[in-house]
């Protein structure tokens, strides 16, 4: 008897998928994107102070301040977050040698989840 199994996937993310499997268990393991982004914030915002271009300072806090409006919000928009992620990590790509891009890992993977 000849069997023949296939998955087709488009885009998948954060998924598991079992197939024609006896006893099995999977377990996945998320992170808390509320904490993740609560930490990042609490990390992030005092560091924007250090920078001296007080326009890419404004846009910093702004954005990070939207983060933190939506997350204390009833219902976060997700896309709003991930703009302004985005935003912030176009200003430390752009940052290199700041003690600001230090942070650019935590907001790539942070994008990342959403």
């Amino acid at each position: 008897m000849t069997k023949s199994n296939s998955i087709n996937v488009g885009s998948m993310q954060n998924s598991q998928i079992q197939q024609d499997t006896t006893n099995s268990t999977q377990k996945l393991q998320q992170s808390d994107f509320d904490s993740d982004i609560r930490e990042f914030l609490q990390s992030f915002i005092p560091e924007i102070s250090k920078i001296a271009d007080e326009p890419t300072a404004r846009l910093l806090s702004a954005d990070a301040e939207t983060i933190a409006r939506q997350m204390d919000s009833p219902s976060p928009k997700k896309s709003v977050i991930k703009e302004c992620l985005s935003s912030i990590r176009n200003v430390l790509e752009g940052a290199a040698g700041s003690v600001l891009a230090s942070h650019l890992p935590a907001v790539c993977s942070l994008l990342a989840c959403l």
